[in-house]
């Protein structure tokens, strides 16, 4: 009977112990989880929503004239994401008050990148996988472009008279050097799995200041 006691004691210890040593291994993983969850890489389309009537200024139906490009970064965080973006700006407009005429801001004559915008991105995930974002950008220039450097001012803002000097807003002198302004605008995207810590990113959002609609993809690597 004391043997029989004995191995059971012997028995219900090793149990107890090897369950306790379970339980700090489950421990040590869930404290050492990285609250890191990945990062995303995109690129987001804009077409500017918002023009004067009567309108005087260039044709808004061209490939490059109506429009931004978005290069971008999101870094997951647990439940939140910080994102930075850089923008190639390609026709926004600002009205001169001296005659009332809209016309392309931030232009000197040789960059085909009238403007850039530099953005910083704060996103919390609201529900499921939605993720909403809220971003505030610096604009100036004139910048010259990232990727369409061998466009002419004439393409990118289609039969707008470059070759008068009274139709630029940037004539010489202090304007001539310089534009800068803040913007801001929101978003929403919702990461699709594609394969194993692959997934892609839509995006869809409202930049506020010019009426900018935002669509575009990113593809987001899981830590």
């Amino acid at each position: 009977m004391k043997k029989v006691l004995f191995f059971c004691l012997l028995i219900t210890s090793f149990h107890v112990y090897s369950q306790k040593e379970f339980s700090n291994v489950v421990l040590n993983r869930t404290s050492n989880r990285s609250p890191f969850r990945g990062f995303a890489i995109g690129f987001l389309v804009q077409g500017q929503l918002k023009y004067p009537y009567p309108y005087y200024g260039p044709e808004v139906n061209g490939l490059y004239n109506d429009g931004a490009y978005h290069y971008m970064i999101d870094f997951y965080i647990k439940k939140f994401l910080v994102g930075f973006q850089v923008t190639d700006e390609y026709l926004y407009l600002q009205k001169n008050d001296s005659n009332a005429v809209w016309k392309p801001r931030g232009f000197n004559g040789s960059f085909t990148s009238l403007t850039r915008a530099y953005w910083i991105s704060l996103g919390y995930n609201i529900y499921d996988e939605f993720n909403f974002k809220l971003s505030i950008g610096f604009r100036n220039g004139p910048k010259k472009s990232f990727l369409m450097t061998s466009k002419s001012p004439s393409e990118i803002a289609v039969g707008f008279n470059y070759n008068d000097p009274s139709n630029l807003l940037n004539e010489p002198g202090e304007m001539m050097d310089g534009y800068s302004e803040i913007d801001f605008s929101a978003s929403i995207n919702y990461p699709i799995k594609l394969y194993r810590k692959i997934a892609a990113v839509p995006e869809i959002g409202y930049s506020f200041k010019h009426g900018g609609l935002i669509t575009g993809m990113s593809f987001l690597f899981l830590n």
